[in-house]
């Protein structure tokens, strides 16, 4: 599939992010730097030498010949980020494959789309990594991706990766081409893999070996096409024109011109192996061959498309039915959809066409009794033969196309920026980077900067391969496309943003700098006296960039779904909203025959979250100095070790698989760890349904025998309740704790059973600690309402007693009983009473502040301003306490800055979004709520009687949070209502936000009566 149809994903040069270090250059490391890298490459099997951190033509060869081991930064959202170019599905419609731009291969459950896992495939620099072709074998056993590999860095030509569905780690690299991978398709007993390349044609491999059995060069263009009999005969387009076909012996047999002419873009085979179907690159036109003559029996009928290609075709599973789709697109309700249309066998179009996405219908393949197709929204849309499309996955990036009245503008200093999160400019919403907070916006904001497209004679410049500066044609790349302009006021320059680039010229046209981009530059803005240049990509980010040279400063990533958003400098430092922090990572390759390694943003917090430095970066407009000032600010040192360095473990599970059935009593779980970094893993811990288990004297480790350079395996019994849960194991290295791996095993009732039991002696126990500081030993610091926002919280916590829980033991410390001394022995009193069955709950209403180093405190009735760190409440006095506690625990705060705002009516100020996310770690299992978000206010009026927050959370909690009618009140209704309703109390001025880690599932926490 051309990457440039429809323009949203063109031919992206950069889909990772800049990475943080430069390539390997072995002199200029430190020892421990070399002694990380030696055992990073020996575990991808490139270096046999000592690891003895000295530098080497051993060390010097093996990096050579491994993949880049640099860590790159990358968004990750659980979806495609880019166009999904092809989707492979089983015979039996259970896993599908696909993979994408965004340099992923991607497994999902069928037919319900649910994510198993992503293949990290190794990556590099521009396109290498990109993932252009995928398959799955009949039997759903084995998968296949391949692209541009990112073995042709290193003159070590392209190949097909193969792996195990079951695993997903046994990765194999087989084949060797001499150009990028288009298209890959097994045979019907899955022992064959037919490879169709950008150039050089075709070529077959046997599976198992990683044999040749075919190749056949006599190709003129790229092959796009290729698919399999189901008696082994071979069918292939390719951009020279021809439609060829091969005997089960691989023999080519025919090579014909189709009608329609150039370009046959993609090949179907019915079931019966009788009728083949070709759609065209650029043609509304679908033809139908006799398999066994290759003699055109009819063209579909699709005459009344015009200017629209069917390039994707393919068919159902009974053979019935042809379905075709492409660029086709259709206006519907004012907006643009893209259309399937299907056929009858003879290509009689006998039903109406149905609307499937937004953007381009890249491949598609038979799923049960319909289709299930792959576009570059990205979605993964399920068609039934009868029904309407349903999109089973969506891409969570926003799209910046056709912005209208709500393109992006930006205000005079450049820390605030509005745009919409949907094409054509809906849902705009405002990021504010001082406050930390992202709101919507219907209104422009009041003197923002907008894009200045006049004053200088650059035209045709809109959707354009050839714009022009004073009649002139300005030089790019052949195809590259100019998508947006912003001009300087003074007119002594103007940036232009292409399908590949942002490029700077000055007055007489003179192109200043070029930079490659992470996708097409849909929109761009000058601000700040026109020395910064922000930008909209079609990779969903909004990046700032200096005028003078083009250096990125800081880029912006928000999921249009869940409005989460995470703000990182070129270097990794980044600021984000609760429980958003890990929508970005590092991906760290291994070896050629290995999975890549990805670390979610929070495991390296301590170094990267730093609100600090992000916040600071636009009015430095430099990276390194907003690093020293904020250091010095801090008094903390330049963190100068290396990523690779620091690693923290790796854990997989082995058995049992998700989804596996498992009776009440105890499970034994099996896994791998290994040690990135060198370190030794020295325990591992398990999580049921995020609650901290006990496991000592329950773990064993599998003697030296079993273990390899790929790791140690090991077993963990843990108990199983009698109803579906959430396994988690976390590894630990030292102080270094793995990303936490889980399962979800069925039980014998759904989860949550048991909130209506009426046997009292199965109940758990609420335990509640309730802190509420209105009055303060120090006056200028009094609020009005937080110790009643305690004392109302109590009675409505309370009101449980009975119903879902047996017994409700509630400690309320209230102003000058809400003493650090206090506070401190009700947290002792949480960790003595609370078991594995019960619910703990920790609220703090009052005054919060967050230090130089970015730690929250809160403060109790005694605080002493001028020394927080004796008297107040430190995160982690509260965060100790949580992690150990062995149930489930929640933790609500409304807190604010100490002295901000005192007298308007507002508790705000704290950079509460980085606690929360300091709390909210997977391993600890602490579901935490916060009354606003970064560094908002958070209101309290005489006629609610309380904090808006508080009022919420006590009204949801009498019932109103009930928002299914189900009886029962759960983490996430209750989230969604207070959301909601602070809004409402407080005009949208207020944003409550709520982090669950993902070892938790939601589960109830209060019934209605």
């Amino acid at each position: 599939m051309r990457p440039w149809i429809h323009g949203l994903f063109a031919l992206v040069l950069i889909a990772g992010l800049p990475a943080a270090v430069p390539a390997a250059d072995l002199d200029a490391m430190q020892p421990a730097e070399i002694q990380a890298l030696q055992h990073r490459l020996a575990e991808a099997g490139c270096y046999q030498g000592a690891i003895d951190g000295r530098p080497s033509a051993a060390t010097a060869d093996a990096v050579k010949a491994c993949p880049d081991q640099d860590p790159t930064l990358r968004i990750e959202t659980g979806m495609h980020t880019a166009q999904i170019k092809r989707i492979g599905v089983d015979a039996a419609c259970t896993v599908a494959v696909t993979g994408s731009d965004d340099k992923t291969a991607r497994l999902w459950s069928m037919p319900d789309g649910r994510l198993l896992r992503t293949e990290r495939l190794p990556v590099g620099t521009g396109d290498f990594g990109k993932v252009y072709a995928v398959a799955m074998s009949p039997d759903g056993s084995v998968a296949a991706a391949g692209g541009w590999d990112a073995a042709d860095a290193h003159s070590l030509r392209h190949a097909a990766y193969v792996f195990d569905v079951a695993t997903g780690d046994n990765l194999r690299r087989i084949g060797t081409f001499d150009d990028v991978i288009n298209h890959m398709a097994f045979s019907p007993d899955g022992q064959r893999l037919a490879v169709g390349l950008g150039s050089g044609g075709i070529r077959v491999l046997d599976v198992a070996s990683g044999n040749e059995l075919m190749y056949d060069k006599d190709y003129k263009d790229a092959a796009y096409g290729v698919v399999f009999g189901r008696d082994g005969s071979l069918y292939a387009v390719a951009d020279d024109g021809f439609i060829r076909r091969y005997g089960p012996d691989l023999r080519r047999t025919a090579k014909i011109l189709p009608k329609a002419g150039k370009d046959p873009e993609s090949v179907a085979l019915d079931p019966t192996g009788e009728r083949l179907a070709v759609g065209f690159y650029g043609k509304s036109v679908v033809e139908i061959y006799a398999a066994a003559t290759m003699k055109r029996i009819a063209a579909a009928q699709t005459g009344d498309i015009k200017g629209d290609d069917l390039s994707t075709v393919g068919w159902s599973r009974d053979g019935r039915r042809l379905y075709a789709a492409g660029t086709y697109q259709v206006k519907i309700d004012g907006s643009w959809h893209d259309m399937v249309r299907s056929f009858t066998r003879d290509g009689r179009h006998d039903r109406p066409d149905v609307p499937v996405a937004h953007n381009l219908v890249a491949d598609m393949a038979p799923c049960g009794d319909g289709m299930v197709m792959g576009t570059a929204d990205p979605f993964i849309v399920a068609l039934p033969p009868d029904g309407q499309a349903t999109t089973l996955a969506g891409g969570h990036t926003a799209d910046f196309r056709d912005a209208g009245a709500n393109q992006l503008t930006a205000s005079r200093d450049a820390t605030k920026v509005r745009f919409g999160l949907a094409q054509h400019g809906v849902n705009p919403v405002e990021f504010d980077l001082t406050v930390g907070s992202l709101a919507d916006a219907p209104d422009p904001m009041p003197n923002a900067v907008a894009p200045v497209t006049t004053g200088l004679d650059v035209t045709d410049w809109q959707d354009n391969v050839k714009p022009l500066f004073n009649g002139q044609k300005i030089v790019m790349k052949d195809f590259e496309r100019s998508r947006s302009l912003a001009i300087r006021p003074s007119t002594d320059g103007f940036v232009l943003g292409t399908e590949w680039s942002l490029r700077s010229f000055d007055a007489q046209g003179n192109q200043r700098w070029n930079k490659p981009t992470p996708s097409v530059t849909w929109e761009v803005d000058l601000t700040r006296g026109a020395e910064v240049v922000v930008a909209a990509y079609g990779d969903g980010t909004i990046r700032w960039h200096r005028w003078s040279d083009g250096q990125e400063l800081l880029a912006l990533f928000v999921n249009k779904d869940t409005r989460g958003w995470v703000a990182w400098t070129p270097s990794g430092y980044y600021m984000a909203s609760p429980g958003a922090e890990d929508m970005i990572g590092w991906h760290i390759n291994r070896g050629w025959q290995q999975q890549a390694d990805f670390f979610p943003a929070s495991r390296f917090r301590d170094k990267f979250s730093r609100p600090d430095i992000v916040r600071l970066v636009l009015q430095t407009l430099d990276e390194g100095a907003a690093v020293k000032q904020a250091n010095a600010a801090a008094k903390r040192r330049d963190d100068s070790q290396p990523l690779i360095e620091r690693l923290p473990p790796v854990i997989t599970i082995l058995s049992p698989s998700d989804g596996t059935s498992a009776a009440p009593g105890t499970v034994e779980i099996r896994y791998n760890t290994r040690s990135p970094s060198g370190g030794r893993v020295d325990r591992v811990e398990a999580l049921v349904d995020g609650a901290k288990i006990a496991t000592r004297g329950l773990m064993r480790v599998e003697p030296a025998a079993a273990q390899s350079a790929d790791g140690s395996t090991g077993t963990i019994v843990v108990p199983m309740p009698d109803h579906d849960a959430v396994i988690s194991l976390v590894a630990y290295a030292g102080g270094q704790a793995s990303d936490a791996v889980r399962i979800q095993l069925k039980g014998a009732a759904p989860a949550g059973r048991g909130v209506a039991a009426e046997d009292e002696s199965i109940k758990p126990t609420l335990y509640a600690l309730l802190i509420g500081v209105a009055n303060y030993q120090n006056k200028a610091f009094n609020l009005a309402y937080s110790d009643k926002d305690a004392s109302g919280l109590a009675e409505a916590l309370k009101g449980q007693k009975g119903r879902l829980y047996k017994n409700v033991e509630v400690k309320v410390l209230t102003d000058q009983e809400a003493t650090a001394t206090a506070i401190k022995r009700g947290l002792s009193w949480l960790r003595k009473q609370t078991t594995a069955h019960d619910l703990a709950i920790v609220f703090a209403a009052g005054h919060g502040t967050t230090d130089a180093r970015g730690k929250f405190w809160f403060l109790p009735y005694d605080t002493d301003p001028d020394d927080v760190a004796a008297t107040a409440v430190s995160r982690d006095d509260i965060s100790d306490v949580l992690f150990d506690l062995p149930g489930k625990k929640l933790l609500f705060l409304d807190a604010c800055h100490s002295g901000a705002a005192l007298n308007s009516g507002a508790r705000g100020g704290t950079d509460i979004g980085t606690a929360v996310n300091d709390f909210a770690q997977a391993e600890g299992g602490v579901v935490a709520y916060a009354a606003a978000t970064g560094r908002e206010f958070s209101f309290e009026r005489p006629d609610w009687g309380h904090g808006a927050f508080t009022k919420a959370l006590i009204e949801g909690l009498e019932g109103k949070a009930d928002l299914l009618h189900k009886g029962t009140i759960t983490t996430a209704t209750l989230d969604l209502f207070i959301e909601n309703r602070v809004k409402e109390l407080t005009g949208g001025q207020q944003h409550p936000v709520m982090s669950r880690p993902k070892t938790v599932p939601d589960f109830p926490i209060a019934v209605v009566q």
